[in-house]
Formats: structure tokens, C-alpha cells, sequence
């Protein structure tokens, strides 16, 4: 994926001057950065889930939430910790129900998920009305918009998230325990692995990562839209897929799967400054992830063969 995104950025500079171009101090790949600093807040959670053997369709939904809750709580006159403590217990309910659900009552993952994401998003549209909350204290909006040492907050946010993220899949036992899970299941219990609170704990590390997105959107924006993000989930899971996590668990790392990301994130904006229509820009995603998934099924078929 390094040599890919790097032969990308190689012929994109060809084919557009903007791409990177230094006269505006890259104007063009630091809206990337952002941009997929954004997303990355979510992917650090979601690749432990996938490596887990689990995935999680709710995040749009929870995203949108948590920022419709904490952003009418701020317009009621709740103090900023408060209202932000009621957006994220509301996620972590979210997350604690679809981990309860997936393990101790065998219910599907797909639909177990694509359920909360609709009763969370439903409770965003409940909630507003049709009416967007909107200018929220200072304080607030600093979680969005400060710039400390020069580089805004959702690069922060990224950093010490995926940094974390990476230290715990490596380097301690709960992430031997995530790769043990995601590879065999019902080996790393009798191992003694506990896998339902390992899975547990994982879908509500990405319920926690999509509160703190839903946040930070309403903070950016300075409103609480309850349709901020659509498509957050399949991005996330998209990337980290085309950066090598297997959908059956067991294999992927944070660092495959952001350059999975940014390919996917230099993919969009390369549309856009190659004026291709908007509506064949999701045709050209989807080519690229049906190809990341043969490829996935392809490796596996020639394991068993070696």
C-alpha cells in the first residue's frame, strides 16, 4: 500500500498541478489530512473489531448521536463536560448492546448493528425535528478548532489514537487476545482467551471512537446536524480492508489499514480535481474495494494450496 499510495501521489502531480502544490502551502493535501483525520478517529477502533472477527454498521449512526444529544444539552444551558459525558454514555450504551447482543445472545453481527444504526440515527432526527442545535460556547468549539503547535485538533485526536492503538494490538495481551479471537474463535477460548468480553469491549471502543467523532463534528461545524456524516462505516471498514484486514478476523494492522484510507481519501479528492461527476465517483470506490476483496479471496484460496 506504501508503494501504491506513493505512485498515486507521483502520476496525480502529473495530471493535476493543484495536487500538491506548494505555492498554497498545500492547501489541497492538508483538507486531505483533515479530512481523513476525521475518518482515522473511527478506523483505530474499528480495525481491533475486524481483527476481532466483527464489524460494526452503526458508527453513522451513533456519530450522529452523540452530536445531536450533546449539542441540544449545550443550546438547554448544561455546562460543556456535562453535555459531552450524555452524548458519549449514550454511544457507550450503544456499544455495550451491540457487544451483548453479537456474543451472549448469538445474534447476528450484520443485523444486530444495522439496527442500532437505525434506532440512533432515528434518535437524531427524533430530537431536532427538522431543527439543527447550532452556536455552542467557545469552550466547545475549541475541541474542533484549536490548533495547538500549529496543527488542528482531529489530527491530534488521529494520532494519539491510532499511536495507541498500535501500541495495544502490539504490545499487550488484550491485542494478543483480539488476534487470537478474530482467528479462531472457538480456539482461543479453549485456550482460555475470553472471547465474548474481548468482542464486548471492541464494540464499544468504536461506539466510544464514533462519540468522540460525532463531537468533534459538532465542535467543527457549530451545529448538530443529524445527518453529519453517511457513509463513515464503509469508508472505515473499506480502508482497512483494501490495507489488508481480513474480513474473517484474525489478520490487519492500524498501519495497513491507514494507507488504506489514504488511498481511498486520495482517491476522492483526485476525482474532484480531475472534474469526474460526483456520481461516478462512487462507482470508482466501489471497483476499488470489490478489487481489495477478491484480492483478500484470493489469498486466502491459495493458503490451504501452499
Amino acid at each position: 500500500m506504501l508503494v501504491i499510495n506513493l505512485a498515486f501521489i507521483l502520476i496525480m502531480t502529473r495530471l493535476s498541478p493543484y495536487f500538491l502544490y506548494a505555492g498554497n502551502g498545500f492547501a489541497n493535501f492538508r483538507v486531505m489530512l483533515v479530512s481523513m483525520a476525521m475518518d482515522s478517529i473511527v478506523l483505530a477502533a474499528m480495525v481491533m473489531l475486524l481483527v476481532g472477527g466483527m464489524f460494526d454498521l452503526s458508527v453513522d449512526g451513533v456519530v450522529n448521536m452523540t452530536g445531536v444529544i450533546t449539542g441540544a444539552l449545550l443550546v438547554s444551558g448544561l455546562n460543556v463536560a456535562l453535555a459531552i459525558a450524555a452524548g458519549v454514555a449514550c454511544a457507550l450504551v450503544v456499544g455495550l448492546i451491540n457487544g451483548i447482543a453479537v456474543t451472549r445472545l448469538r445474534m447476528n453481527p450484520l443485523m444486530t448493528t444495522l439496527g442500532t444504526w437505525w434506532v440512533s440515527q432515528g434518535i437524531a432526527f427524533g430530537i431536532t425535528q427538522g431543527i439543527s442545535s447550532h452556536t455552542f460556547p467557545q469552550a466547545f468549539i475549541d475541541i474542533g478548532y484549536a490548533q495547538p503547535l500549529g496543527i488542528t485538533m482531529p489530527i491530534w485526536y488521529a494520532v494519539i489514537l491510532l499511536v495507541i492503538a498500535v501500541w495495544v494490538l502490539a504490545k499487550t495481551k488484550f491485542g494478543y487476545h483480539v488476534y487470537a479471537t478474530g482467528g479462531n474463535r472457538e480456539g482461543a477460548r479453549l485456550h482460555g482467551v475470553k472471547v465474548d468480553r474481548v468482542t464486548i469491549i471492541s464494540f464499544v471502543l468504536v461506539a466510544l471512537a464514533s462519540a468522540l467523532s460525532g463531537i468533534v463534528y459538532a465542535a467543527r461545524l457549530n451545529a448538530a446536524v443529524p445527518q453529519t456524516v453517511n457513509g463513515l462505516n464503509l469508508r472505515v471498514i473499506s480502508g482497512a480492508v483494501i490495507g489488508g484486514c481480513s474480513l474473517n478476523g484474525g489478520e490487519g494492522s492500524i498501519i495497513g489499514a491507514l494507507l488504506g484510507l489514504f488511498f481511498m481519501t486520495m482517491l476522492t479528492n483526485a476525482s474532484i480535481m480531475l472534474n469526474i461527476s460526483p456520481y461516478w465517483q462512487m462507482c470508482i470506490l466501489g471497483v476499488v474495494v470489490l478489487i481489495a476483496v477478491g484480492a483478500d479471496a484470493l489469498a486466502k484460496r491459495r493458503i490451504p494450496a501452499a
